[in-house]
């Protein structure tokens, strides 16, 4: 399919949401599929993260993207949400990887040899997918909204447990790691541990996330 493309210029960018589909083989599959298409296995990027995130919150994309594709390369994704669910995202990405004279295929959507046909139909396509999960997260909503009326929703179960709460204390406080960094050790969101530093272990928006230590000497006057 690439055969005009040297192995060595064929790059694959693997993502999963979490931990929990790390562990069910997804990212091998990804994998497997990327070195089915001649990529390299040093070439093959990957990272533990939400696509709905930007560009600059998933730094080994960033960094693929921004340092490592040269022109005449191909960027391959198994699929066009594992790099971005968000139309103004995937057509900021596009409009960089074309700039740079790179390729861009998603392996679920039709190529062509031609780079502007290739933008024009993954571009189109992103749209329709971004308007699907809109729609999709609209019926989630009314399905909610039912539930709560008949009494019967119980909430979504939360995430931020006691064993997480003291993971991000040990990786940020012994391990001095960023919400980034950290986010990637325990395969949750930077949303989530954002939340937790916050509401959890007190810390504080001073140009970056530190610890209230006024509101601990409050909880512990209790």
């Amino acid at each position: 399919m690439f055969n005009e493309i040297p192995k060595n210029c064929r790059y694959g960018y693997a993502r999963v949401s979490s931990k929990s589909q790390e562990d069910n083989s997804s990212l091998e599959a990804q994998k497997e599929e990327f070195i089915q298409q001649g990529v390299p296995k040093k070439n093959i990027r990957f990272e533990v993260g939400s696509a709905a995130d930007p560009l600059k919150e998933r730094p080994v994309f960033q960094k693929l993207i921004d340092q490592e594709l040269k022109e005449n390369d191909l960027l391959l994704v198994t699929k066009i949400d594992r790099c971005s669910r968000n139309t103004l995202e995937f057509l900021k990405l596009q409009e960089k990887l074309f700039n740079k004279s790179v390729t861009f295929i998603a392996l679920d959507l039709p190529y062509s040899k031609d780079m502007a046909v290739n933008k024009l139909i993954s571009t189109n396509l992103a749209a329709i997918a971004t308007f699907e999960n809109e729609r999709r997260k609209d019926r989630q909503r009314q399905g909610i909204a039912a539930a709560k009326k008949a009494g019967k929703y119980a909430g979504r179960k939360t995430v931020i447990t006691k064993k997480l709460i003291d993971q991000v204390q040990d990786l940020k406080e012994n391990k001095n790691l960023s919400i980034t960094q950290i986010a990637k050790v325990t395969g949750r969101g930077r949303n989530t541990i954002y939340k937790v530093l916050k509401e959890e272990l007190n810390y504080i928006p001073y140009n970056r996330l530190v610890k209230n230590v006024n509101q601990e000497a409050v909880n512990e006057g209790k």
